[in-house]
């Protein structure tokens, strides 16, 4: 697919995902990148500019691509943008069955005839990226779900019923979870955890791996939040578990086939590839699990408190039929006094 692409260059707005969410609605294909990025590269159909207050800088660099340019600052009219499209002339053909029929091609052609593992973790990026992969390469896919413990009630036995018996994919299953509670024993910083985890989930896969064979690829459900929330033109705003937790002597090369996908095109994909319902609206849940939603060290009292609390919690929203409506709700457990022993 040879996608026009519509750039939005970010001077620090805050709402830049809003825009570039705004113009793939309208079926255009868009990327925010930092004013610091070579640009030209990048050959962009036509380009908006976006700061938090009305765009006082230099702008020469993004004039001299000889396209289209709105200046706007702190863009926040929908129809001023699909406006601007229009007159730009764009085909209008970014959907989400050309980005399957784009992505199960790109696939192919990267992969080959080699092996690749997936990083299964059960939620929506990572069972998206099971599915588009499996549609691509079918059992040259491995799905490796990696018990760490840090999971939500019932989740565990859901990945089994969906990806080892639905859809028939090749999935081991490893149970870590006292190799990872080792690991996390008396650390208290939340970035230190994520470190942990996502190092240790690496060491797990590349042990498990070597017993299949060579294992060429590692899958990883990475989406375009994470790749622009970790750099901007003020630097790291924030570590993501898919950006910035990886080790860098890992034996993979990674296959990241919804990098470029906002989460709902994601959700859409899955929908599309057929996914059930439940599992492609599951709310968002962080890489490392229930450990960064313990304050303080990680204990199984812990985490049993946090899992049961949370599954009350998510039953009564859907009782109440809020569970599609609000976008994100969960339990923690405080680091008080009753959990210190």
């Amino acid at each position: 697919m040879n996608k026009e692409l519509l750039l939005v260059v970010d001077f620090g707005a805050h709402n830049n995902q809003q825009v570039a969410k705004i113009a793939r609605q309208s079926k255009v294909y868009c990327e925010v990148k930092p004013d610091n990025q070579d640009l030209e590269k990048l050959n962009p159909k036509a380009v908006i500019v976006v700061g938090d207050d009305e765009v006082d800088a230099d702008l020469s660099k993004v004039k001299s691509l000889n396209v289209p340019v709105l200046e706007k600052g702190n863009l926040k009219s929908v129809e001023e943008i699909e406006s601007f499209i229009k007159v730009c002339g764009f085909t209008c053909d970014w959907t989400v069955d050309a980005f399957i029929e784009d992505a199960v091609k790109q696939i192919r052609e990267t992969v080959g005839d080699k092996k690749v593992l997936c990083a299964l973790s059960g939620g929506v990026d990572s069972s998206v990226c099971a599915a588009l992969v499996y549609k691509a390469i079918g059992n040259q896919l491995t799905c490796m779900f990696v018990n760490h413990g840090l999971m939500r009630k019932g989740e565990p036995e859901l990945i089994d019923q969906i990806f080892g018996r639905q859809f028939g994919m090749p999935l081991i299953t490893i149970n870590a979870v006292d190799r990872f509670l080792e690991k996390l024993d008396g650390i208290d910083e939340p970035e230190r955890k994520r470190k942990i985890i996502g190092e240790e989930f690496i060491r797990v896969f590349e042990e498990e791996s070597r017993k299949l064979g060579k294992m060429d690829f590692l899958v990883q459900g990475t989406i375009y939040p994470d790749i622009i929330e970790s750099v901007s033109n003020k630097g790291v705003v924030k570590s993501h578990h898919n950006v910035g937790g990886l080790p860098e002597d890992i034996d993979f090369q990674l296959l990241e086939p919804v990098k470029w996908l906002f989460k709902d095109e994601v959700r859409a994909v899955g929908e599309a590839l057929g996914l059930p319902h439940e599992q492609v609206w599951r709310q968002p849940f962080p890489g490392p699990g229930l450990g960064v939603r313990v304050v303080g060290a990680i204990t199984r009292d812990k985490l049993e408190f946090v899992r049961e609390s949370d599954a009350i919690l998510r039953e009564e929203i859907a009782k109440a039929g809020l569970d599609q409506s609000i976008w994100q709700y969960f339990t923690v457990c405080p680091g008080c006094e009753y959990f210190a022993s």
